[in-house]
């Protein structure tokens, strides 16, 4: 790992993009947060595309646009009638922030452009998380990493930990004779390896995590694409991927890059091992005093009269 020329990049311009749906009361904190981690960068532009609300997120967004120095949000009102996909609606609004990028005369001089997911993945990023990003040069995409497992695994390649769609392969062992639970340890479950933040960054065809910066160069004819050709589901993040590295660009996961804990992914790992843990114990005091193990397991609820 290099130094972090800090003079360089402050004088770089960033645009942070988001999408927005039924987060009237969170998209604040969010925002907050993720400025906070900011705050060494003298040129920050916002974008947040909103889509589909029932609630009032427009009108909190509204609000930011005018406490907020350089925030804007575009709504595309109910798309859920043209796009009933959910990913195809994901991938049409996150494609309108690129648009912005290339076509709005007000971002012509960005150098980097930050993806956020705005629903509380980002609740742990610091200042010297996002600075960690810039101790190697050799990167074209940099992408999140978490304290707990890694979630992201749908938008996630790499040719050896996770090589293919995990829902793809989900429903394969689904339809040839595992359980569900089976079939989601398998394919989804396995892949949320914890990855230390003290590692070396790991080289990917794809990930995303919840925040990921970009080279505006890399981004050159890369589009969101949340249909296959099947019509079927498709993680969006992939294709806009695999545009990249067919140019040559390089994406990774920074092991330092740190934005959150166990997420609503990942929290049904933490139970599992929590149960492994008082499996083993119980087994031990069964072992150690029988006596005392039968008593805990005995709770107020079971003792009647």
């Amino acid at each position: 790992m290099g130094l972090i020329d800090l003079d360089n990049l402050r004088a770089k311009q960033f645009l942070v993009v988001g999408l927005a749906k039924n987060c009237s009361k969170s998209i604040k904190t969010d925002i907050d947060k993720i400025q906070s981690a900011l705050k060494t960068f003298k040129h920050v532009q916002w974008l947040v595309i909103e889509s589909d609300s029932r609630d009032t997120t427009v009108k909190k967004l509204g609000e930011l646009e005018r406490e907020v120095e350089n925030f804007r949000f575009t709504s595309l009102g109910t798309l859920r009638k043209d796009f009933p996909l959910r990913t195809a609606r994901i991938a049409h609004c996150r494609n309108r922030y690129l648009d912005e990028l290339n076509n709005n005369p007000i971002y012509a001089h960005i150098d980097y452009m930050i993806v956020a997911d705005l629903d509380g993945v980002n609740d742990q990023l610091t200042e010297q998380a996002l600075l960690s990003c810039w101790a190697r040069d050799d990167w074209d995409v940099c992408t999140a990493n978490q304290r707990g497992p890694y979630y992201d695994v749908w938008a996630l390649r790499h040719k050896t930990w996770s090589p293919n769609d995990c829902w793809s392969q989900y429903r394969f062992l689904t339809e040839h004779g595992l359980s569900a639970n089976e079939s989601l340890f398998a394919a989804i479950h396995s892949r949320m390896v914890r990855i230390d933040e003290n590692l070396d960054w790991i080289e990917v065809d794809s990930s995303f995590g919840g925040l990921a910066i970009y080279r505006r160069k890399a981004l050159e004819g890369a589009q969101y694409v949340g249909l296959d050709d099947e019509g079927e589901m498709v993680c969006e993040h992939v294709r806009l991927h695999a545009a990249i590295k067919a140019q040559g660009g390089r994406i990774f996961i920074n092991p330092r890059l740190i934005n959150t804990g166990y997420t609503s992914h990942t929290k049904k790992l933490l139970l599992r091992s929590r149960v492994r843990r008082q499996i083993k114990a119980l087994w031990g005091a069964v072992i150690t005093d029988p006596v005392r193990a039968l008593v805990s397991l005995v709770t107020p609820k079971d003792i009647k009269g």
